[in-house]
């Protein structure tokens, strides 16, 4: 999840950013994580809106 995190970042613009796109392929399963995440998904219900 760490070099997931760390990868988008190089890229967006800023933290919304980041973590629209972490969950956006984590949700659609671009991206398969492992370890402890592995099989997790973002119940998107749940995230807070500033």
């Amino acid at each position: 999840m760490l070099e997931l995190v760390a990868t988008v970042a190089q890229h967006a613009r800023s933290e919304a950013e980041i973590i629209a796109a972490v969950v956006y392929m984590v949700n659609r399963r671009h991206v398969y994580l492992c370890g402890a995440f592995r099989g997790a998904r973002f119940d998107t219900n749940t995230l807070a809106v500033p």
